[in-house]
């Protein structure tokens, strides 16, 4: 009987082996005889999976992006229903910040595949992806539902608000992947919990002007 190939848990060893070399070597890396070689491949087999450098860091971030998915609805059933909304919200913006090895690897991939920016096919749905997180959050906190989570949010002030979240959280990831004997992930966590607060207040503030 013909030996059964997952042909998708293939890819994602790849993806996990294209990791490993951004983790030790960096971004510049990255090219399909280094990942080939980490992953124990012949370049030609990685080939048939992944023709181009683009193509395997294009699959590689979007398994961050699973990830990051799966990390966010798993805190769904952890999380204690006495936690406070703001708190909650907090632990669902820090799945996207580097605060751990894990997290350290995934945002170099992003980092390397902004470098191919040019290049990448999925940029546009990538952003939108993003956002849609950021909108979903800022909702939380406004207590505004996300008919559309991948359009613009029909309330100017919670697309406004979910903006600057995105891009605070930016901030602090290169923050801490650039300084990180200087930046304190603790410190992150507060400043983080801080800012969120300010959009809670600020949101009581429109609501009752």
């Amino acid at each position: 009987m013909p030996k059964i190939v997952d042909h998708e848990q293939r890819r994602r060893e790849l993806a996990e082996a294209l990791w490993r070399v951004i983790s030790a070597s960096g971004p510049t890396a990255v090219s399909i005889r280094s990942v080939a070689a980490e992953a124990g491949w012949s370049p030609g087999a990685l080939r048939h999976y992944f023709p181009t450098r683009e193509d395997l860091l294009v699959f590689a971030v979007n398994l961050s992006e699973e990830r990051v998915t799966e990390r966010v609805l798993a805190l769904r059933h952890t999380q204690s229903p006495d936690t406070p909304l703001l708190e909650r919200v907090a632990e669902y913006a820090e799945q996207l910040l580097p605060l751990d090895q894990t997290r350290r690897t995934e945002y170099r991939a992003w980092e390397a595949a902004g470098i191919l920016g040019e290049y990448d096919r999925d940029r546009e749905q990538r952003w939108t992806s993003q956002r849609r997180l950021y909108r979903q959050l800022a909702a939380a906190i406004t207590g505004l539902p996300v008919q559309d989570p991948f359009q613009p949010h029909p309330d100017p002030w919670t697309e406004e608000w979910s903006g600057y979240l995105h891009t605070l959280v930016d901030g602090f990831a290169l923050q801490l992947m650039v300084t990180p004997g200087m930046t304190d992930p603790e410190d992150v966590r507060h400043r983080l919990r801080a800012f969120l607060s300010r959009v809670e207040e600020a949101w009581h503030r429109h609501a009752g002007s």
